[in-house]
């Protein structure tokens, strides 16, 4: 019992020595439903640029368009929290917690959706930002894997995001 003990604590140890960062990636897609009228049968019609997560935004969510906005990288250590900014006030707060190793390697991730508030304050101009959770979850993704979250309401119709990490 004690042996396997000590190689738990000298590997926690080990890690914690080093800093290890996360490559965190966040594509920003917005996800919409054809008028009644106009849907038939035409095709799913996606951005070539979203073409690595084709097959599961078709299998996931039940939309007609798919159109790519935008695509942020940022590398982060582990204990520490990224921002990425998204499109319509809304940011997306990525901390990194741990790899778990095993047959893959698992990244855990607490994950946290926000949507800012500008506020003004009396008569003045000065106006202070304040942030709302939409979101906040744990994701626990492979080791260069991606996850795909189906967000809040956005121009006519909803923010997709594909969250790829590797360490």
């Amino acid at each position: 019992g004690c042996s396997i003990t000590l190689l738990v604590m000298l590997a926690l140890t080990a890690s914690a020595a080093s800093p290890r960062e996360i490559i965190v990636e966040v594509t920003s897609i917005a996800a919409s439903t054809r008028p009644a009228d106009q849907r038939g049968e035409a095709p799913v019609e996606l951005d070539p640029r979203l073409a690595p997560f084709s097959k599961n935004l078709k299998s996931l969510f039940a939309y007609d368009v798919y159109t790519f906005i935008d695509k942020d990288r940022s590398k982060i250590e582990l204990g520490k929290a990224g921002v990425f900014r998204l499109p319509e006030h809304f940011s997306l707060e990525v901390a990194p917690e741990q790899i778990k190793p095993g047959g893959a390697d698992m990244i855990e991730m607490l994950v946290t959706l926000f949507r800012e508030k500008p506020e003004r304050t009396g008569k003045g101009t000065q106006r202070t930002e304040e942030r709302e959770v939409v979101l906040r979850t744990k994701i626990r993704l492979k080791n260069g894997g991606t996850v795909l979250l189906g967000g809040p309401p956005i121009r006519g119709g909803v923010l997709v995001l594909a969250l790829s990490a590797r360490g």
